[in-house]
């Protein structure tokens, strides 16, 4: 059934352009009717090769190329081959036409050319119940490219395109825009459930804009896996704007089986800009799991501004079981900036889990990139534990001023379930980074145990100035709630959290080891007695002091905030609603926060809440 709706759709498509073509030139259409990869017939118009299509009497798809690059105007390329040609089914696929392309296909020059293969299944049947008809096959070729489109607003939809030596479908220039490349098995057999890999399966680049890989209906979705280096791969200066959306990249054609691509899935790298991987609906969600790299790599200086939003990376697709790729779910290196992995809401929200790291975050320049509104370590509900290898987030390298999380409930991180540590900011340079508004080690509703592995968060390393805060959940993680270690780990400042039950009680909420924070001492907590309207003790003159209230030596719910005086006291004043406990930090001027205070133990439980105290 859902190939005849294949078919339909394709049909629309090419009546909806065929009348965009009257405007601008005389429309043509013609019917490939053998696998034939031969030239013989007149190409100097579609007209033409209709009339006079050689000796062999019959039109091949090369021929239908060179035609239509000769005709102005929209034209269209159709299939109706007979099971009678010698290519049917020479693949061992039942209801399958294999071209087997003797060199590359001609370069499509020529403004609004449609190739549609789902006109096949119109003209002969539904006779390949597992995907498309046409096969294009480049397993003769020898170092070239099986596709290459030059122009504009054409369409590749309905193709099996696999084997090609380099890229499966090329679209590069300047000028080279809106082209759609929809609804294909690239890199695949024709029932999409085995790798046959081009080198890359879909290459755009060098200039070329708003050009649209899949669609937003489940009939415009490509499978593209299998392919020996990369899925999809958007490339240098001027290639922006492209769209990558509704496709499986890295698995079989029910989105349940990995056939990864070797290095990445989806890459984007030496200077495209404002390229959207996914969308904010759930048709234009790409399903980027099992690939034996990364799934999204996002790179080099000039890199700014793409967007990663709405995916599944490294889950099946319904987002409840692990389909992990090999490498990072994505990694952002190598000096990209500005990019933006989620989003503020629903839609945006990309699931990272079941990878090596959740998100990447690499190398000196790499610089102010936004992870918010993910889900990462956990299935699609927030709920359970799909965590990835080592850590959700990592920010190393000298890695700059990256933000995770943001001030509202949209800009929400889940980092939970993940086997190290939550969040991991780490060595010389990594400095400015800042840890915001995230759930890290409990699911979605903030009251679960999803505990990461180790550390809620940590930061070593010699990494300075990073910030956690404020309105992080910190929970239930297995060891520490917040780690600074190493002498030179200086300036991290630790503010208007809430840490608790991390460690099960053998580790700290906040511990400073190594000389972390300069070891800044923590401040002092005058003895609690009865129902009070003020917390005071000492610490560090002029620091910032945070007061807590929890059920354990952590600080479950922030309270108040006092400046110590010139003699070391602070105060805040209540009444407060207590916990068990009452703690507190201090924070120095140079940003460096201590571990908390000794518990001094609460016997006063008021009910009233003073405006501005937050609950969690």
């Amino acid at each position: 059934m859902r190939k005849y709706v294949l078919a339909i759709v394709g049909l629309v498509l090419l009546c909806l352009l065929a009348a965009l073509g009257t405007a601008s030139g005389s429309p043509g259409t013609v019917t490939v009717d053998s696998t034939t990869d031969v030239s013989d017939g007149t190409t100097s118009s579609i007209s033409a090769l209709i009339a006079s299509p050689g000796s062999d009497l019959v039109i091949s798809l090369r021929e239908a190329i060179e035609a239509a690059n000769s005709d102005a105007g929209t034209d269209t390329i159709e299939f109706d081959i007979p099971v009678s040609d010698t290519g049917y089914q020479v693949s061992g696929i039942t209801g399958t036409w294999t071209i087997s392309l003797t060199s590359s296909l001609p370069t499509l020059t020529d403004d609004a050319t449609i190739i549609s293969g789902t006109t096949q299944a119109a003209n002969q049947g539904n006779l390949n119940t597992d995907g498309p008809e046409i096969e294009i096959s480049g397993a003769s070729l020898s170092g070239a490219h099986c596709l290459f489109i030059l122009s504009s607003s054409n369409v590749v939809h309905g193709l099996v395109i696999n084997r090609c030596p380099l890229g499966g479908v090329v679209i590069l220039g300047t000028g080279t825009n809106t082209n759609t490349v929809s609804g294909n098995y690239i890199g695949t057999n024709a029932s999409g459930s085995s790798v046959l890999g081009n080198k890359t399966g879909v290459v755009v680049g060098d200039g070329a804009q708003g050009n649209v890989v899949g669609g937003d209906s489940p009939e415009e979705r490509n499978v593209i896996s299998g392919n020996t280096q990369y899925g999809v791969y958007i490339l240098n200066a001027g290639a922006h704007r492209n769209t990558v959306s509704g496709n499986y990249i890295g698995t079989d054609a029910t989105g349940t089986q990995a056939l990864g691509n070797a290095e990445a899935g989806v890459v984007i790298a030496y200077g495209p800009q404002n390229n959207t991987v996914g969308g904010d609906t759930e048709g234009e969600r790409n399903i980027i799991s099992g690939n034996d790299g990364r799934g999204v790599s996002i790179s080099e200086s000039g890199t700014t501004t793409n967007t990663v939003s709405g995916n599944y990376i490294g889950t099946v697709v319904s987002g409840t079981q692990a389909l992990g790729n090999s490498g990072d779910g994505v990694n952002i290196s190598a000096g990209a900036q500005n990019n933006t992995v989620g989003g503020d809401t629903e839609g945006e929200r990309n699931v990272i889990s079941a990878n090596r790291m959740g998100v990447n975050i690499v190398s000196s320049g790499t610089m102010s990139n936004t992870v918010s509104g993910n889900y990462i370590g956990t299935d699609v509900a927030g709920s359970s534990d799909v965590g990835n290898t080592f850590s959700g987030v990592r920010i190393i390298g000298g890695a700059q001023n990256n933000t995770v999380g943001g001030q509202t409930a949209g800009e929400r991180n889940v980092i939970s379930g993940n086997n190290w540590q939550g969040v991991y900011i780490g060595g010389s340079g990594a400095d400015g980074n800042v840890v915001s508004g995230n759930y890290i080690g409990t699911d979605v509703g903030g009251t679960q145990d999803l505990g990461n592995s180790f550390d809620g968060v940590l930061i070593d390393g010699g990494a300075q100035d990073n910030t956690v805060g404020p309105n992080n959940l910190i929970a239930h993680n297995d060891m520490r709630g917040v780690h600074v270690d190493d002498s030179g780990t200086t300036g991290n400042t630790i503010t208007e959290n809430s840490i608790h039950s991390n460690g099960g009680g053998s580790y700290l909420g906040i511990d400073l080891a190594g000389g972390g924070n300069n070891d800044i001492p923590a401040p002092t907590v005058s003895p609690v007695d009865g129902c009070f309207a003020v917390v005071s003790g000492t610490a560090g003159a002029g620091d910032t002091v945070e007061v807590f209230t929890g059920p354990d030596d952590e600080g479950k719910r922030y309270l108040a905030t006092d400046a110590a005086d010139v003699s070391g006291d602070w105060e805040v004043v209540g009444p407060f609603r207590l916990d068990t406990y009452v703690t507190a930090t201090t924070t120095d001027g140079s940003g460096n926060t201590s571990e908390f205070s000794t518990q001094e133990e609460s016997h006063c439980y008021l009910t009233y809440v003073p405006l501005g105290v937050k609950n969690y």
